[in-house]
């Protein structure tokens, strides 16, 4: 197979579809999504018969709600949920918990200033009636036989349940979880670290009268302890940290539970009606690529996570999001400019993902740490460290993923390129993030700057629409509002390029087109 990225030549007059999708997770299903909304024809196929009614996941954060608001499925989203209100966290040598009230933090610029509770399965049953209402469809019991990257395109063997068939795509996507068949078929190596730490996760009924909408984490010397809650009342997700390998055939029953509970928390929880449980050996790592040619990984195929902070369905999600606005613009383009914006997913997801993964795994060692003396350190020390009002600010909006940026493009267009469009409350009640366009490229014209438009009142300039925000709407302070500026938007909420004038910037990117184009010379 070659799956080397390699010169097209003549474009594959009529592929049967632009991109095929493997995997029916949250990642793929926001791929593939994207790309029916975003003009694109798609394949979504899935080796499983049918979606499972339990799944690891829980946390739907900040920035992962954003993006769903660009798709449209924001509150149906948000139905399925319910906020975090605080997170008490206690450790052994503490008297009482640190609390950190996540509604009451400065979150500013975002519509979603909180983490929701939100199960994986109830998130994908939102996404598979999302791609089903834009007229797509899971192929289940459908999996990858194989594929070739042929250059201008990707021929891609799969079998269902009417037997073997092949396809031609444009592209393929890897969406297949961590044991991805695409990533080993593309040659792709991802190498994990961390083996031997070993979680158990449970959803469980308690008889113990508990407020419900607060997650709480116990530092213990037996072990990490997380309590979460869940969305049905009384229920909760419990995370613990075990001593003993994922493969041990212990039955975790309400009697289990309730003896880990009581031991690490002090709490008789009254565990009952268990309806899932699953243990596993936890590892880490990301993939040494993100794109091969026309072969992309995105979610767990592409990095695998620590359960603890919840970034793994998140940052996947923002993988999807990322990557298929850049296929639309560019999927049947083979301008040089064209394959720097589709090469760009990797070095702004890949450079994400690495930092993250590596951060949150450093943490995981920490809190699960077995050595006596690190964990009397660890309990002196975080108590201190967690009372700081600072800390809670980072760790809502960090955890919450909205303070993440790519370094791509700095410089020339301003400290603030690569980094995420704050969402403040306008003058007029509308989020800003309501006047953008949800398919493509937006000019923002700040303060004065909107003068520097040839018409201050036409809807689009250059071919992209033009959204003014006199600085005076601004009901929260922006770093955009003073000096004048005008921003380049791309379509994911990102920036651009940032100018004193559309001047400054156009020249630039005088071929950025919406989704609808076929055209792109642009930086990003």
């Amino acid at each position: 197979m070659n799956s080397d990225q390699t010169s097209p030549g003549e474009p594959l007059l009529s592929p049967d579809v632009d991109v095929v999708v493997v995997g029916a997770g949250p990642t793929g299903l926001t791929a593939a999504a994207e790309a029916l909304r975003l003009g694109l024809s798609v394949r979504i196929i899935e080796r499983k018969a049918d979606r499972g009614a339990f799944s690891k996941a829980l946390v739907v954060h900040a920035r992962t709600l954003e993006v769903f608001e660009t798709m449209g499925i924001a509150p149906d989203i948000l139905a399925q949920g319910v906020p975090f209100a605080a997170l008490n966290i206690r450790s052994a040598a503490a008297r009482r918990a640190t609390r950190v009230d996540l509604l009451g933090l400065r979150w500013g610029d975002t519509a979603y200033p909180y983490w929701l509770s939100a199960p994986q399965y109830a998130t994908e049953l939102v996404l598979q009636k999302h791609l089903e209402a834009l007229g797509g469809a899971v192929e289940w019991s459908t999996s990858l036989q194989g594929f070739e990257d042929v250059g201008d395109h990707v021929t891609v063997a799969i079998e269902g349940p009417d037997g073997p068939e092949a396809v031609t795509a444009r592209w393929i996507i890897g969406c297949d979880g961590g044991q991805s068949t695409v990533r080993r078929l593309a040659g792709i190596d991802l190498k994990r670290t961390g083996a031997g730490t070993t979680f158990l996760l449970a959803d469980v009924m308690t008889t113990l009268d508990i407020v419900e909408d607060e997650g709480r984490v116990f530092l213990a010397p037996e072990g990490l302890l997380i309590i979460v809650p869940m969305p049905e009342p009384r229920r909760w997700r419990i995370i613990a940290h075990v001593n003993r390998a994922a493969a041990d055939p212990r039955t975790v029953d309400a009697t289990y539970l309730d003896d880990v509970i009581r031991e690490r928390s002090g709490l008789e929880f009254g565990s009952h009606d268990v309806t899932w449980t699953s243990q596993f050996d936890l590892s880490h790592g990301v993939a040494d690529r993100f794109r091969k040619g026309r072969v992309f990984l995105a979610g767990d195929a592409a990095h695998i996570h620590s359960p603890v902070g919840g970034q793994g369905l998140n940052t996947g999600v923002q993988d999807a999001h990322n990557l298929m606005w850049k296929i639309a613009l560019a999927h049947d383009s083979t301008t040089s400019a064209a394959q720097q914006l589709l090469d760009s997913y990797e070095s702004e997801r890949r450079g994400t993902a690495l930092p993250m993964v590596n951060g949150v795994a450093r943490v995981t060692a920490l809190i699960t740490a077995r050595r006596p003396l690190v964990r009397r350190v660890l309990g002196r020390v975080a108590p201190k460290v967690l009372a700081r009002r600072r800390v809670h600010e980072r760790l809502g909006r960090g955890v919450g993923m909205l303070n993440l940026a790519y370094a791509t493009g700095r410089g020339k267009f301003g400290r603030e390129v690569g980094r995420r469009l704050g969402n403040p409350l306008l003058g007029s009640g509308e989020r800003l993030y309501e006047k953008l366009d949800p398919t493509g490229f937006t000019w923002v014209a700040i303060g004065d700057a909107i003068h520097s438009l040839p018409d201050t009142g036409a809807p689009e300039w250059r071919g992209l629409p033009v959204v003014l925000v006199p600085a005076e709407e601004l009901a929260v302070p922006s770093r955009f509002s003073s000096p004048p500026r005008v921003i380049l938007v791309r379509p994911d909420r990102y920036i651009a390029a940032v100018g004193s004038n559309p001047h400054s910037i156009a020249p630039e990117f005088a071929s950025v087109l919406d989704a609808r184009g076929d055209v792109v010379e642009v930086e990003v």
